[in-house]
């Protein structure tokens, strides 16, 4: 039976070996030079036109999903990620989850810059707080990613 056919029916946990390539493919991303970042963008667009599957999906929709690199789109991660969760069923739990605080990150940090952007150049203190907040959550999830990905190494 296919592992994501039972997801549905198995406690929401999160498993490091099952988060490591995505997680490996946010840190490329944010932590590498400019040529690095280049590479792992194409890959990732590159799997997902060859092959549109549920993981090569999400990969995409992560990577579009964060913040600090030419290439982020949250409204097309947005987009892709509402998609991904709708069929639940595509999802093994820890990556259901991993979606779904993205896209509430995502939302919360376009929300933030919303308000920004409509208080004008002088953007009220308790919007920027709350985009400080969205930003400050993301970090802190990314560091939680590094460090999942790091023990999962370890255990290699």
């Amino acid at each position: 039976m296919d592992r994501r056919q039972t997801a549905t029916n198995q406690e929401l946990s999160v498993e490091p070996s099952t988060l490591s390539i995505y997680l490996a493919d946010v840190n490329r991303l944010l932590s590498g030079d400019s040529q690095t970042t280049e590479r792992t963008w194409q890959e990732l667009s590159l799997d997902f036109e060859r092959a549109p599957t549920t993981t090569n999906q999400l990969r995409l929709a992560l990577a579009l999903a964060t913040p600090g690199h030419q290439y982020s789109d949250l409204a097309r991660a947005d987009g892709m990620l509402t998609a991904l969760l709708q069929k639940p069923q595509l999802l093994l739990g820890d990556e259901r989850l991993l979606a779904e605080v993205h896209l509430s990150l995502l939302r919360a940090t376009v929300n933030a810059e919303s308000q920004a952007r409509q208080a004008g150049n002088t953007a009220s203190r308790s919007t920027a707080r709350e985009l400080a907040t969205a930003r400050s959550q993301l970090s802190l999830l990314l560091t939680e990613y590094s460090r999942l990905r790091d023990a999962l190494s370890e255990t290699d």
